[in-house]
């Protein structure tokens, strides 16, 4: 997932920052935030600072722009949790902010609130009713090749699909894994993350033998938009021809960039 995590954390710090700047003193760093609680946990929330899309970025890069010092707090009808921050490997910022007191509820809102480096930010976001995955099924495309389909079924509200492969604790969007709304049942096809899409051998099929884990994620009218534009974004990327060239929306108040969302989720694993 090593790629998928350099690709992602990439996208996100640069997602608000396309705008050509003359110096470095004229660049003012925001905060970019990518964070979640959803029904029966706790938040996860990622942070690190944006950066001039004109530097050339490596791994250190990417290391030294990762926020671990803030103050991030979890609100919910008046009562308030700090949240803990800790090394993860699994995840793209190898650092995340945790709640266990406060875990998500279906129809309510919750608000996170960051202090860092003398400023604040906040945002909310509410948990919808979650979405149920319907007769999935994993056809075999050759002898070691697979892909998963399954019935997304009728539902007003939007919805995603994240996958974990392996032992991963961290969830990767699909490809091409979000849905709008729709009074009819679909049957989709379930694609591997896009950790390897900078490759030109990317491979969307699954594989002999791995641990595939899927959650669905019910989405705000916000979330949905956000995690379209990501994926727009992200493809574009490799496109030379029709390159990003936009920001993606964000939540945060003060300037910050990314999102906080509440997801209903349905988990799923199989093993192939």
């Amino acid at each position: 997932m090593r790629r998928f995590a350099i690709a992602t954390l990439l996208t996100l710090l640069l997602s608000g920052c396309i705008k050509a700047t003359n110096s470095d003193d004229a660049f003012r760093y925001s905060l970019v935030m990518d964070g979640r609680i959803e029904q029966g946990r706790g938040a996860v929330v990622m942070l690190s600072q944006s950066m001039p899309y004109r530097e050339v970025y490596d791994e250190d890069t990417f290391r030294d722009v990762v926020i671990r010092w803030a103050k991030v707090t979890l609100i919910h009808n008046g009562e308030e949790e700090v949240l803990v921050g800790r090394k993860h490997e699994d995840y793209p910022t190898k650092y995340i902010y945790n709640s266990s007191k406060i875990t998500g509820e279906v129809g309510e809102s919750y608000t996170i609130k960051v202090e860092y480096s003398n400023r604040v930010w906040e945002a909310t976001s509410t948990i919808v009713e979650p979405i149920e995955l319907h007769d999935i099924e994993v056809i075999a495309k050759d002898e070691d090749s697979y892909t998963i389909e399954a019935t997304l079924p009728a539902t007003n509200y939007p919805c995603s699909i994240d996958c974990s492969i392996g032992n991963s604790q961290y969830f990767a969007p699909t490809l091409l894994g979000s849905y709008a709304p729709s009074h009819t049942p679909r049957r989709i096809v379930i694609n591997r993350p896009m950790e390897n899409l900078i490759r030109d051998d990317h491979d969307i099929h699954f594989h002999s033998g791995e641990i595939v884990r899927l959650r669905v994620n019910a989405l705000t009218e916000f979330a949905y938009s956000y995690w379209r534009k990501w994926e727009d974004n992200f493809l574009n990327s490799v496109n030379p021809i029709f390159p990003s060239t936009s920001n993606l929306p964000t939540n945060l108040t003060n300037g910050g960039l990314g999102i906080w969302a509440g997801y209903a989720t349905n988990y799923y694993r199989n093993v192939l």
